[in-house]
C-alpha cells in the first residue's frame, strides 16, 4: 500500500494460484471462468487441484505459455492426502502473489499450507467458501483455518459472510453464474392482505427492505429518503416497510413512525416483501439474502459498494450508501416505470436459475485481488 492509502493495480505480471478440491458446483464453475479471463488480462495462472479436473480448463494454445497445473491427491472432503497437498502448495506460495481457494476444503489447505512459511514469503489468500455446517467439527475446524490466514473470504450465502465479519479484513459476497441456493421461498399471504394488515391506505405506494436496523450510512440513507420521497412529490404516497432486525429497530419504529416509515413483524418478513412495489437490498441485510429477495422476482435498487452491487448484475442500479438523491432517483424511476418494473423483477429472478454475467466476474475479481493486495500484513 502507498503512503497516501491508495490501492496500487495489480502488474500484469502478477502470478495467481487458484486451488480447487472439488470438480462440481457453482464455486468451481467461477473458477474455470476466472482462470481464463485471468490469463486473458496477461497474468500468469496456475491452477492447483485433483487430477480429475486438470486439462478441463479449456486454455487456449496460445495462452498456454502463462499457464500451469498442479496435481494434487485432495478431493472436496477430508482424506488422509490432504497433508502431502497442503506441502504441495507450501512448496508453491514463495512463488505466487495471489492464491485464490475455490470452496472450503480447497481453503482450509490453502490455510494449512502456510505452515512454516517465513511472513516474508506469504501470498495473499482469497476464499470463495459455499455454506458449511458450523456444528460439523471438520468443517468448523476448516472455517476457523480460513478465518486465520486468508485475507478475504467471498461467501456464496448470506451466513457464512456473516460468519467470517470481523474475522478477516475483507468480506463480501460472491459473485456467482448459478447461485448457491435452493429456490423454495414461499409466499403465504396474499399481497392485498399483507397491505391491509399494514395499514396502507388504496393507492399506496410499498417500498420494503431487509435492511440491519442498525447504525450504518445505507440505513441512514434510507430513512432520510423515506423522510423526504412524498415531501419531493405530493400526487402520490409512499411508504416505506423495513422488516430487518437490529438494536436500533425499536427506536426506529417510534421515532419514524410520522415520517413514511413501517417497522413490520419480523415473522412476516418473505411476505412483506413479496407484497411490495420495489425493494430496497443493501450490503447488510436480515433475514432475507439477495437470493431471497430475487426469487421473490421484486424491482429492486441495490445501496452500497458498486462491487457489492455485482450480485445483481443488470437486475438492480446500484446506489452509493451515503446518497440519499440518488436512492430517491432510483426508486421514483421504478415508481414512474411499470415496464421497468416489470424488467427489473423479470431480471432479478432470472438471476436465480439463469445463466448470465459471468464474463464479468474475472474482472471484478481482479479489483478484489487489487484491494487484498494493499492489505496491511501487521
Amino acid at each position: 500500500m502507498s503512503e497516501s492509502g491508495e490501492v496500487n493495480p495489480l502488474s500484469a505480471d502478477t502470478r495467481i494460484l487458484h486451488v480447487l478440491a472439488d470438480t462440481t458446483g457453482p464455486v468451481v464453475e467461477v473458477a474455470k471462468l476466472a482462470v481464463l479471463g485471468h490469463l486473458r488480462a496477461g497474468f500468469k495462472v496456475a491452477v492447483a487441484a485433483h487430477r480429475s479436473l486438470l486439462g478441463t480448463f479449456g486454455v487456449p494454445e496460445e495462452l498456454a505459455g502463462e499457464f500451469r497445473e498442479i496435481e494434487l491427491t485432495a478431493r472436496r472432503r477430508l482424506t488422509t492426502a490432504d497433508p502431502g497437498s497442503a506441502f504441495t502448495l507450501h512448496k508453491y506460495y514463495q512463488h505466487v502473489d495471489i492464491v485464490h481457494a475455490h470452496g472450503l476444503h480447497a481453503a482450509t489447505l490453502a490455510g494449512l499450507a502456510f505452515t512454516g512459511l517465513p511472513a516474508r514469503l506469504h501470498p495473499k489468500v482469497v476464499a470463495t467458501i459455499e455454506s458449511f455446517d458450523s456444528a460439523n467439527v471438520i468443517e468448523k475446524t476448516g472455517a476457523e483455518i480460513v478465518g486465520r490466514t486468508a485475507t478475504a473470504v467471498l461467501g456464496t450465502t448470506e451466513p457464512v459472510v456473516d460468519y467470517y465479519g470481523g474475522r478477516v479484513p475483507v468480506v463480501e459476497r460472491a459473485e456467482l453464474v448459478h447461485p448457491d441456493i435452493d429456490a423454495d421461498l414461499t409466499v403465504r399471504t396474499p399481497r392485498a392482505e399483507v397491505r391491509r394488515e399494514l395499514g396502507l391506505a388504496e393507492g399506496t405506494w410499498m417500498v420494503a427492505s431487509p435492511i440491519a436496523l442498525r447504525d450504518h450510512t445505507a440505513l441512514a440513507t434510507v430513512l432520510d429518503a423515506a423522510d423526504q420521497i412524498n415531501q419531493r412529490r405530493r400526487d402520490r404516497k409512499v411508504v416505506f416497510v423495513l422488516t430487518g432486525t437490529g438494536k436500533d429497530r425499536s427506536t426506529i419504529s417510534r421515532e419514524f413512525s410520522d415520517r413514511g416509515v413501517l417497522v413490520a413483524p419480523a415473522g412476516d418478513l418473505v411476505d412483506v416483501a413479496a407484497a411490495a412495489d420495489v425493494v430496497i437490498a443493501s450490503e447488510t441485510m436480515t433475514g432475507l439474502s439477495h437470493e431471497d429477495l430475487m426469487q421473490l422476482s421484486k424491482p429492486a435498487v441495490f445501496i452500497g459498494s458498486e462491487r457489492r452491487a455485482g450480485i445483481w448484475g443488470e437486475a438492480a442500479k446500484a446506489v452509493p450508501a451515503d446518497d440519499t438523491e440518488a436512492l430517491l432517483r432510483e426508486i421514483n424511476h421504478l415508481l414512474d416505470d411499470p415496464a421497468g418494473r416489470g424488467t427489473s423483477a423479470v431480471a432479478a429472478k432470472k438471476r436465480v436459475i439463469d445463466v448470465s454475467n459471468g464474463a464479468a466476474i474475472s474482472e471484478t475479481l481482479l479489483d478484489l485481488y487489487a484491494e487484498v493486495d494493499a492489505v496491511s500484513d501487521s
